[in-house]
């Protein structure tokens, strides 16, 4: 508070009108410091409940992350459970040349055996529509499982990159607030001590 000379009068003491705007300004000075203290108490509050809610964020972040990774986890065995389904169509390869000599063979087979060729025949072209039909669904539902594969690791790997920004802003952010905290506490202190000094 500024200083604020009293005068002297003859008789009496003090003069009683300098007395008063002393006392006046001295109050002015006290509420104004008291406003200014509890503003600080508000501001300090409001931080904290940031600091908090901050906090909370963090947690929640990591545990979003967690759950990624067990979905990116869970995405990779699928996807080596799908490799183990490609020595399959090898097989069906392999048994073709078979099939096709085997065709070639009854039709060389004499007027005895038609019926029975027909028959081999009926059954070889069932089982190789068959198998084209196993081979084709095949190869579709791989297709199909290679493309949510890639777009589920693409979306997981994008929301990691995002959670991973996150993660990383939220210390500093989390630093600032701090010292912005201890500022507050040591301005606090002083004013305290200003008035207790008064």
């Amino acid at each position: 508070m500024d200083q604020y000379p009293i005068k002297t009068v003859t008789f009496g003491g003090f003069d009683k009108q300098d007395v008063i705007q002393y006392i006046e300004r001295a109050a002015e000075a006290q509420r104004a410091l008291q406003e200014e203290m509890d503003g600080l108490k508000e501001h300090l509050a409001v931080l904290q409940e940031e600091n908090a809610a901050q906090s909370s964020q963090l947690e929640e972040l990591t545990a979003e992350r967690d759950r990624l990774r067990s979905e990116l986890t869970r995405e990779t065995q699928a996807r080596q459970e799908l490799e183990t389904l490609k020595p399959l169509r090898a097989e069906v390869e392999r048994l073709r040349p078979d099939a096709e000599a085997y065709a070639q063979f009854r039709e060389r087979i004499g007027a005895i055996e038609c019926e029975a060729r027909k028959r081999a025949a009926d059954l070889e072209l069932a089982t190789e529509t068959q198998l084209r039909k196993t081979v084709a669904l095949f190869q579709e539902q791989y297709q199909a499982l290679m493309s949510t594969f890639e777009a589920a690791a693409g979306h997981v790997t994008g929301e990691l990159r995002k959670v991973e920004v996150n993660l990383a802003q939220l210390p500093r952010t989390m630093d600032q607030s701090g010292a912005e905290l201890k500022a507050l506490s040591v301005r606090l202190e002083e004013e305290i001590q200003k008035k207790k000094n008064q």
